[in-house]
């Protein structure tokens, strides 16, 4: 009687798992249902969906060579004090093992603006994006007078130039809401939106503080689109 009963468990053990999974994609792609132009128009908004979340991958490429360079003023504005600091830690931990870090052919793969609301003064965005690159580790021991005269570069400790990586994640952005999202320079008079910079496009100058365009506060991996 028993054989009977085993293979039944084992089916309804299946099933249950089954729907589990089931129920858990239909929360991610409700999470990750993109927000339409329609209500970017509703709230406001100039700019569309599709530039919106292009802005976003432009932001965060940036963000990717900032830290490459060590442009600290650039990820002081864009970032906040956690992801901020959580960069410099990598930084400061690369150096001590005498390693870089180097991101190479960073591509745009998608990216989806899932969600953006108004709570009191503040706008928060999340975006979904999905980007590929090939990222290798240098070894920045210097290198004797001999190795330079025989034309040696620097080590590839790991890491790929033909294998590049794909790597998706939830984008967490919030600025204060402001009336106008273009500003005209006071130094060259050149109309700048200031969705995801503080600088004037044509001449650098400041002109936002971080407080009016888009700063990251928080960085989620995830894989849902392999699922």
């Amino acid at each position: 009687m028993i054989w009977f009963i085993v293979p039944i468990i084992i089916l309804l053990i299946i099933i249950l798992i089954s729907s589990l999974w089931i129920v858990k994609l239909s929360k991610q792609e409700k999470e990750y249902m993109e927000v339409s132009n329609q209500y970017l128009k509703e709230i406001g908004k100039s700019y569309t969906k599709e530039q919106f979340s292009t802005a976003i991958f432009e932001l965060y490429k940036n963000v990717i060579q900032a830290v490459q360079d060590e442009n600290f003023s650039y990820l002081r504005e864009s970032l906040s004090d956690e992801i901020y600091n959580s960069y410099l830690l990598a930084i400061k931990n690369s150096k001590m093992r005498n390693a870089k870090t180097v991101v190479e052919d960073m591509n745009f793969v998608f990216s989806k603006l899932i969600s953006l609301t108004v709570k009191d003064n503040l706008e928060i965005a999340k975006v979904w994006l999905k980007v590929r690159y090939c990222e290798l580790v240098i070894d920045t021991t210097p290198l004797s007078p001999e190795e330079i005269r025989a034309g040696k570069t620097p080590r590839v400790i790991a890491g790929s130039k033909t294998k590049p990586l794909e790597k998706e994640y939830i984008l967490t952005l919030v600025k204060t809401r402001t009336e106008k999202e273009s500003i005209v320079c006071a130094n060259c008079g050149y109309l700048t939106n200031i969705v995801t910079r503080n600088t004037c496009l044509r001449c650098g100058a400041n002109i936002a503080s971080r407080h009016y365009h888009w700063v990251m506060i928080a960085k989620e991996e995830t894989n849902v689109s392999n699922k």
